[in-house]
């Protein structure tokens, strides 16, 4: 749930939960943070991270070359994900502009992203072994004390505060909107540390990243995957729920341009995808 709330910046929710990667969105929630790397943070937000940490760690040129590979695979293996999320968010822009978000009429657009998700998943946390066993052991050891330390960095620009400057900011937001903004995300952070999940999931990543570090490391050991379709179904609903709660608040000519700040971020991200794609290794929950 804390995933969905930090979502809910102009750049999350041009991810609109689909767009973000879910080391971050997962790693939000479970280590120092919400998610390690994520979510909920948006995917080029996440992947910053990640790339910041792998930097810390001093790869050699071996090395390099193998996460590089990674990165390759994942490319491909992403794709029709990547695909399934930018006709998405799309679709969300275009609800946006209309003044209202309908779940019911997004079913088909969920359902693709949710089972793009699923078949995308086992190779994501192959990836993760992967990467275990390119780095050495203290390696691994500063990569994930890197993880932790740059998301603390990157988590502020999702707080509540932070995200209502940044719309008040990109939509001209009065006041009066900016106080109503903040209350409605206070609000959600507070339903979302409430809920169980919430420290279930942290509880999950302090466990894959403690694993990490050592010299045996199995995902389906310490975190096997569960119904990955329905989890993800679950989680682009909550944030579409939190994008309801928001969009009252805005007037026609904010919708307006918020649905083409999603067009236009959809389409950067699929340019992107054009010229490279993360390694798939923030996206395992």
């Amino acid at each position: 749930m804390k995933t969905f709330v930090r979502l809910i910046s102009v750049c999350s929710m041009v991810s609109i939960g689909v767009l973000a990667a879910p080391l971050s969105a997962s790693a939000d929630e479970a280590a120092p943070s919400e998610e390690v790397g994520s979510s909920a943070a948006t995917h080029s937000g996440a992947r910053k991270v990640f790339d910041k940490a792998l930097a810390d760690v001093e790869l050699r040129p071996d090395q390099e070359e193998a996460v590089k590979e990674l990165k390759s695979e994942a490319k491909e293996r992403r794709a029709p994900l990547k695909e399934a999320k930018r006709e998405l968010v799309l679709a969300v822009a275009d609800q946006i502009e209309k003044g209202k978000i309908d779940r019911c009429e997004l079913k088909d657009e969920i359902e693709k992203v949710a089972s793009a998700t699923a078949k995308a998943r086992p190779g994501d946390r192959a990836a993760m072994e992967k990467l275990h066993s390119i780095l050495d052991h203290d390696q691994r050891g500063r990569f994930v004390d890197a993880l932790k330390k740059h998301w603390e960095e990157h988590k502020k620009s999702y707080e509540a505060g932070a995200m209502t400057d940044k719309l008040a900011r990109e939509l001209d937001l009065n006041d009066e909107q900016k106080d109503k903004v903040r209350q409605i995300l206070s609000g959600l952070k507070e339903i979302a540390e409430a809920e169980p999940a919430h420290e279930e999931h942290r509880a999950m990543w302090s466990r894959i990243l403690e694993a990490f570090k050592g010299d045996h490391f199995d995902l389906d050991e310490v975190a096997p995957s569960k119904d990955v379709a329905e989890k993800t179904t679950k989680r682009i609903e909550a944030r579409l729920w939190a994008g309801e709660a928001l969009l009252p608040v805005l007037n026609d000519e904010q919708r307006g341009k918020l649905a083409d700040k999603l067009r236009s971020k959809a389409q950067s991200h699929h340019n992107e995808t054009e010229r490279g794609a993360s390694s798939g290794m923030d996206d395992l929950d």
